[in-house]
């Protein structure tokens, strides 16, 4: 088994339902967000999730959803906010892989991470201060 399937294969042992989004990967839903595993054909010890479009930006709003993306990098470590194709937010977490880790752990920890940065995108966007 190689180590997309293994990632799979965790993600699912850790009760998340995944279907295949052909030349993106995998996506699935936690606490009412989707998630999207983006492996890397080329690269299998590199471990990529995101949770994509979670903010539209338009001409009006892009400066200071800019500083917003900056704010949420600055506060969440691991987590990068990115503007994709100049009309969205999405966040990742990248991560590479090192023999006899504990996967299952490692993905637990980016899954929360990247809803923690989401709550903070969207505390920051609503102009609330976060705890």
């Amino acid at each position: 088994m190689n180590q997309i399937e293994l990632i799979e294969e965790q993600l699912q042992k850790l009760g998340f339902e995944t279907r295949k989004i052909e030349d993106v990967g995998y996506i699935f839903n936690y606490n009412e967000l989707n998630y999207l595993y983006m492996p890397d054909e080329n690269d299998e010890n590199f471990l990529r999730i995101s949770v994509p479009q979670i903010y539209d930006v338009t001409d009006e709003n892009r400066l200071g959803i800019l500083n917003v993306v900056q704010d949420t990098n600055y506060a969440m470590k691991y987590i990068k906010a990115i503007v994709i194709g100049s009309d969205s937010v999405w966040l990742f977490y990248e991560y590479r892989l090192f023999s006899n880790e504990q996967l299952g752990d490692i993905l637990e920890h980016m899954i929360s991470a990247l809803h923690a940065a989401y709550m903070i995108f969207q505390q920051k966007v609503n102009g609330e201060d976060e705890e």
